[in-house]
């Protein structure tokens, strides 16, 4: 065998070692992680209900509650009216503009929203999509003290099998597992009669 073979041989030997690590590479390489719940904002429309007979019908009367990034809502001061039904309707939007809130009730077996911080006997919660809680009926039994701090939290990956829809307040909701998908932070004043939100 010639040097000048020899060298062929080793050459192409080399080049298709390389191809082939390459291709390896490139094939092993893990995917970029895409992290599941990242918000660009929140937003909770409290939509006043008409009772009619067994069901209930939205009016055009809206409470809005815009949260930012940093789980914060954007005023200082929300009003509800006691003695009166809304309709909670949440609304989470990703870093792209899109909203993810269906995302959460299509996976509602890993998925549980709780409200926590009201004084005792003001609201009631009934969650209206499989205990999920991104819409519901909440309930102002009657008005509050002054302004209450409400903490909204969405957990993720926990244990559904514990959890009963009358946990929707549970403040020790930490021992059904799961971690936080958001924490949101707003004051809501429940006040009797007619109330200018500010």
């Amino acid at each position: 065998m010639t040097i000048t073979k020899m060298y062929r041989i080793i050459a192409t030997t080399l080049a298709t070692g390389l191809i082939l690590t390459f291709n390896a590479c490139k094939k092993d390489d893990p995917e970029p992680e895409v992290a599941q719940e990242e918000f660009k904002s929140v937003v909770f429309n409290f939509i006043e209900l008409e009772a009619d007979d067994d069901h209930f019908h939205e009016t055009t009367d809206t409470v809005k509650i815009v949260f930012g990034a940093d789980g914060n809502a954007t005023r200082s001061h929300y009003d509800l009216h006691a003695d009166a039904v809304y309709r909670l309707k949440v609304v989470a939007y990703d870093f792209a503009g899109r909203e993810m809130q269906d995302e959460f009730v299509e996976e509602a077996d890993e998925h549980q929203m709780f409200i926590t911080g009201a004084q005792e006997g003001v609201l009631d919660y009934t969650y209206e999509d499989d205990k999920v809680g991104v819409t519901g009926r909440l309930s102002t039994l009657k008005p509050s003290d002054g302004s209450m701090t409400l903490t909204a939290v969405l957990r993720h990956g926990l244990d559904k099998s514990k959890t009963t829809a009358a946990d929707w307040d549970d403040a020790n909701h930490v021992r059904f597992g799961g971690s936080a998908d958001f924490t949101l932070k707003f004051p809501l004043h429940v006040v009797e009669g007619d109330h200018d939100d500010h």
